[in-house]
């Protein structure tokens, strides 16, 4: 079952990033142009069986702290458009797209023994958390347990369930940023 979860993963990574090509470049250039730096974010991420990895973002949070075009930059994030580059920590096999979302070295550390269950599994891009009232600030033990979950249960069927409503809350946040 994990060999289809791969397969089904990479695959859709390839697709989405040669559909959302021409946007990857728009964004790009955009950023780079108003940030005056690199626009791509990369920071120590653990993954599955506690091995790290560098996962990959659009930046959104300027160096300097100030730059044109800050609303762009809040919207990136708030839709979580800033997280397409992920797609590519996806093709390397770092990443899932449905899983616990990665945590930093410093977070994994705080874990209690039981809750490094989670680890079990590829990272997603998206997962039970992003589909819970996405702009509410869950606790930190609170995502974990989300995770547990997730991992105890999974399925080919659950991931399928949890990228279309993933599709949809993007949709709505989207249309949300932009009215």
């Amino acid at each position: 079952m994990l060999l289809v979860k791969n397969t089904f993963d990479r695959l859709f990574a390839l697709i989405f990033l040669v559909l959302l090509f021409p946007l990857l470049c728009v964004i790009t250039l955009w950023l780079w142009s108003s940030l005056g730096e690199s626009p791509i974010f990369t920071q120590i991420r653990v993954g599955k069986n506690g091995k790290h990895f560098r996962i990959i973002k659009f930046k959104t949070i300027p160096s300097s702290g100030t730059c044109r075009g800050q609303g762009i930059l809040s919207f990136l994030r708030s839709t979580h458009i800033d997280e397409i580059p992920q797609l590519f920590n996806i093709l390397a096999g770092s990443m899932s797209l449905v899983g616990p979302r990665p945590h930093t070295p410093e977070h994994v550390a705080l874990y209690e023994p039981w809750q490094r269950k989670r680890l079990a599994v590829k990272p997603g891009i998206t997962g039970v958390r992003q589909l819970k009232e996405p702009d509410r600030k869950m606790q930190f033990f609170e995502r974990l347990e989300d995770d547990i979950l997730y991992v105890e249960n999974w399925s080919i069927w659950v991931d399928i369930g949890i990228l279309i409503q993933t599709i949809a809350v993007i949709f709505r946040l989207i249309c949300r940023n932009l009215s």
